[in-house]
């Protein structure tokens, strides 16, 4: 008869179970220990520097805890850096619309060689023409010129044009630090769907090798029978048959929980202490689900206006149609003339009259009078996206709360399935040790107690996945509501 768990989901393995998860598990993960009911599953990520899981020795297999792994993803997810490159980017364009409103400061050089007919000799002191003689007709000048020269411009007023680009981009900026929020968020939810998964494995690998203990029990005790004349071979071959599939099972637990762990690895952004580490988990008895469990607000219409309040995503769509509204003033301004000041310098080094140093300043107004449709077409299009964005934020207020009220509902659904599941599984084991008796005595025959075997083994997977999808259906919540 197998062991009782201090688990709501798996025994504490005999022997025979360590022996046979020790050979499934070992290939990927050195630090899976499955003599150990508290087991802290393992994965397999690289150590990061600067997280405190870090300071830890290399190969002596660290606990990382789930605020540990959820800082590791934190600080290496892709899809965060991703997101924090976008911000920079941004910062970027919001500094590109700004230098509009400070001088522009520009320098150039020339040199050259010329030559050509020097008309200096037509004119007089007091700007009068004299008729140049046939000599000074046919003089001809030939010299290098070096010039140099220095700008400055200043905008004075552009009807709102560069005003209406700054607000843009700060706008574009502040939806971009939303959208990162959105996905640290993404990110947390990841880590901790990925975290109760492998946890969920595990047991699942537990589950399985308690059902190969189980049936190499009996299989030994028919053999057993056999010899005594008390049972026939039929009995045994039966037995060998549901140790066999009993075996494959775990087999593929075990092959489930490695490719669980990659997915935590892709989640995480990186593999700390080159895998060798294990998940901090809390025992919890069978008995005490599902009370023990942690609970959630009942009201779920508090729980849609926190999300309403918290959501990353409303507040990046709000951002954007600030964005869309700066973006229609910019384009509005170009119906207007833009008004700038400007002062240069000229300096040249050469013989030739003809080229003198001066300097100039003054006020430009430029006005384009006609873009054929340029303008109206940027302002009809800016208009169309401010509408556009609206609409985008009024969906979204309804698919937040269908989402809050899915997930709420969903959670409550998981933790009544874990109450059944416990009960269910009580029941499965009394039907087995039952089973257990009668078949000992000759009441039962084999394939009766091999089906009170697999239910309870089914049971125990019921309520593992019960327990875990609560879990996760908690942390789909909490991702809804914007925590």
């Amino acid at each position: 008869m197998p062991s009782t768990a201090k688990y709501p989901f798996a025994a504490i393995p005999a022997p025979a179970l360590l022996a046979a998860a020790l050979l499934v598990l070992a290939p990927t993960s050195p630090a899976c220990s499955a003599d150990n009911p508290a087991a802290e599953g393992a994965g397999q990520v690289e150590q990061s520097a600067t997280h405190p899981a870090a300071a830890k020795p290399a190969g002596k297999n660290p606990v990382l805890t789930l605020d540990d792994l959820v800082g590791i993803a934190l600080e290496h997810n892709k899809g965060i850096e991703a997101a924090r490159q976008r911000v920079a980017q941004s910062d970027g364009e919001l500094t590109q619309a700004r230098a509009a409103y400070l001088p522009r400061v520009e320098v150039a050089g020339t040199y050259s060689y010329v030559h050509r007919k020097d008309v200096t000799s037509l004119l007089t002191e007091d700007g009068g023409v004299v008729a140049p003689t046939a000599t000074e007709s046919e003089e001809v000048v030939n010299d290098d010129v070096a010039h140099a020269s220095a700008e400055v411009s200043q905008l004075l007023y552009d009807f709102g044009r560069t005003g209406g680009a700054i607000a843009a981009e700060r706008s574009n900026r502040e939806a971009a630090e939303a959208a990162l929020g959105k996905q640290r968020n993404a990110t947390i939810f990841q880590v901790k769907k990925e975290y109760y998964n492998v946890l969920e494995k595990m047991r699942l690998v537990e589950v399985a090798g308690d059902s190969v203990a189980s049936f190499a029990q009996h299989l030994e005790r028919t053999r057993k029978y056999l010899q005594a004349g008390v049972r026939t071979r039929v009995d045994v071959i039966n037995a060998e048959v549901e140790h066999a599939n009993a075996r494959m099972n775990l087999s593929r637990a075990g092959y489930n929980l490695q490719i669980a762990r990659t997915a935590l690895d892709q989640v995480l952004g990186t593999r700390p202490n080159q895998g060798r580490y294990r998940l901090a988990d809390k025992p919890v008895e069978s008995g005490s689900l599902p009370a023990t469990l942690p609970t959630v607000d009942e009201n779920v219409d508090a729980l849609i206006e926190r999300a309403v309040q918290a959501r990353p995503d409303l507040r990046r769509l709000d951002h954007l149609i600030d964005a869309a509204q700066a973006g229609l003033e910019k384009a509005r301004g170009d119906y207007f003339p833009s008004i700038t000041a400007n002062a240069r310098y000229n300096d040249y080094d050469t013989g030739l009259s003809l080229y003198q140093d001066n300097m100039e300043a003054g006020v430009t107004a430029t006005w384009e009078l006609f873009s054929g449709f340029r303008t109206a077409g940027a302002a009809a299009a800016a208009q169309g996206r401010v509408l556009e964005h609206r609409a985008q934020l009024q969906d979204l207020r309804l698919l937040i709360a269908r989402e809050v009220t899915e997930s709420w509902l969903r959670t409550a659904e998981a933790r009544e399935s874990v109450g059944i599941a416990r009960q269910t599984l009580e029941l499965a084991r009394e039907n087995l040790v039952l089973a257990e008796k009668r078949y000992e005595t000759g009441a039962y025959d084999v394939l009766e107690f091999n089906e009170a075997q697999r239910t309870l083994t089914k049971t125990r997977n019921d309520l593992v996945v019960s327990y875990y999808g609560y879990l996760t259906s908690l942390a789909a919540l909490d991702y809804a509501i914007g925590s």
